[in-house]
């Protein structure tokens, strides 16, 4: 009987080794697996239509033991003086002819139908016998009122038995004039909704309905790893006390939390001897890595400004005897953040003396990534840190200017996910395939309408799939360092708390974790 694959909304980066590249190598195994009559490519099968990243989509799928039909998506078109090049090498082939039915392609990457696209489905539907299944990247009741009637015209004038469509990241079923719709969650580590990424099979019952089974990706689900791994990584799960220092602190130690950042800001607002104490109670319970956020530095008026409350973090770490100091980039333009520039050197001088006592305890320095906030300008006037190699180039400056000391990467997944524009390019995936092994510690929270810092309740969106941050801690591209729940607006644990649920493990302090409603 006809069967087929959708793989879809891939958003393969421009290197090599990436969460997405092996969900897709692994989407295509399954392909095979299956035994499938024909791979449906359904669109953003590249995070931003870059050259190398479609000539590798085009060689995986080439390659593949099964033959593919593939369409554009609007990913595709991301880089403009490429875009029509990209479009065209993944909007072929367009039609599978099967035994007694076919699939059909739409080109709808830019969220409509052409004129000329029209016309060519309409010819090659005329050429078709039997049943047909049409695959488009764009969901069809998204689709502007012309294009949409005249699908459905298509639909009613031809012997239309499916659509099919990605761009959504979740999966969700319709109808358009009574035909089935099917959206599929796709592929992408990062961005698939409410479940790990998948394939969508498709067979053919002799009813002659099609009958729908979604295969999840297991290197991006943390339920598959063995006992000991995911107790391993439980032991790096920590928290972010944030505003509320001493409650968050002893909640944390009533839970033994692993590990425990305290902002500085906020907390040397507390009694600092009953913060000593505090301290001192969480680590007899098993606490093993304490972190400072230190305050930021900031260029202004031609010199460093900030110095004094960076130094009072400083001490702050010293006195609670901190394992680690996180730093954020410095507070600059892009424009100012030139090597040998005056800004750099200032913030190099200035980072180099505050942070030596901290290098002489044999703190660990982590450098946070900072992100694009809203009304940025996209030039170099915008704020430094915010992609790799920024982060990267002002790490190697710290450890040459503290020789001995460990610094390192603090990756802030939350920071990377929300920094459009340039995290169509550089998403999670291609982070951690290009400084997984320098991250000395991570941040993680969810990110939606509300921005940053959100509640972490299940693992996969509403903006942020953690699968590629499984893939990378469970492969070993991404270095084992503290994972700090930063969260705003309720406790940190609540999110571990979850976290641990989904993982099949219980939180020391949870009475009633079974009844967490995460499982997808």
């Amino acid at each position: 009987m006809p069967s087929f694959a959708v793989i879809a909304d891939v958003h393969l980066p421009a290197c090599t080794h990436s969460a997405q590249e092996a969900a897709m190598r692994w989407a295509l195994n399954q392909c095979a697996q299956c035994q499938v009559e024909v791979i449906a490519a359904a669109g953003d099968l590249t995070a931003a239509g870059e050259l190398t990243a479609v000539s590798r989509v085009r060689h995986l799928l080439y390659t593949a033991a099964v033959p593919f039909v593939s369409t554009p998506g609007n990913a595709e078109l991301r880089t403009p003086d490429v875009s029509a090049r990209a479009r065209s090498e993944l909007a072929v082939p367009a039609t599978y002819l099967g035994d007694g039915w076919s699939m059909q392609t739409i080109d709808t990457a830019n969220g409509s139908v052409s004129a000329c696209e029209k016309t060519r489905v309409e010819k090659t539907l005329g050429d078709c016998s039997g049943a047909v299944v049409l695959l488009t990247h764009w969901p069809p009741y998204e689709l502007p009122g012309a294009d949409a009637a005249w699908l459905e015209a298509v639909c009613a004038a031809h012997p239309i038995q499916l659509l099919v469509a990605g761009h959504k990241h979740f999966d969700a079923v319709s109808k358009m004039g009574g035909i089935p719709v099917h959206l599929v969650r796709g592929l992408d580590p990062d961005k698939a909704k409410h479940a790990p990424p998948a394939v969508a099979v498709f067979s053919q019952a002799a009813s002659g309905n099609w009958q729908r089974q979604d295969v999840a990706w297991p290197g991006g689900d943390p339920r598959t790893w063995s006992a000991a791994s995911r107790s391993e990584f439980a032991g790096w799960l920590g928290v972010s006390t944030m505003s509320r220092t001493l409650p968050h602190l002893r909640e944390a130690t009533a839970a033994a939390v692993p590990c425990v950042e305290l902002r500085a800001d906020a907390a040397l607002q507390c009694d600092q001897e009953e913060l000593a104490v505090s301290v001192q109670r969480w680590r007899a319970t098993g606490g093993h890595t304490l972190s400072v956020h230190a305050s930021y530095l900031r260029w202004s008026d031609g010199t460093v400004k900030g110095d004094t409350s960076f130094a009072t973090s400083v001490d702050l770490a010293l006195r609670l005897q901190a394992d680690r100091l996180t730093v954020h980039v410095p507070c600059a333009s892009l424009r100012q953040m030139i090597p040998d520039s005056m800004p750099w050197n200032g913030f190099a001088a200035a980072f180099t003396r505050l942070l030596a006592p901290v290098a002489a305890a044999g703190m660990v320095i982590g450098v946070e990534n900072m992100h694009m906030r809203a009304g940025e300008p996209r030039d170099d006037r915008r704020g430094f840190g915010y992609l790799p190699e920024e982060c990267m180039a002002w790490v190697r400056q710290l450890r040459d200017m503290l020789p001995g000391a460990t610094v390192g990467l603090h990756l802030d997944l939350g920071h990377a996910r929300n920094n459009a524009p340039w995290s169509q390019r550089w998403t999670l995936g291609h982070w951690y395939a290009a400084v997984g092994s320098e991250v000395v510690g991570y941040h993680l929270h969810q990110v939606n309408a509300n921005g940053n810092h959100q509640p972490l309740h299940q693992p996969f969106g509403p903006l942020m799939s953690l699968s590629s941050f499984f893939w990378g801690w469970s492969t070993g591209q991404l270095a084992r360092a503290p994972v700090f729940l930063e969260i705003r607006g309720e406790p940190g644990r609540v999110s571990r708390q979850y976290m641990l649920h989904y993982i099949g493990l219980k939180a020391d302090s949870d009475s009633g974790a079974g009844a967490l409603p995460i499982d997808p």
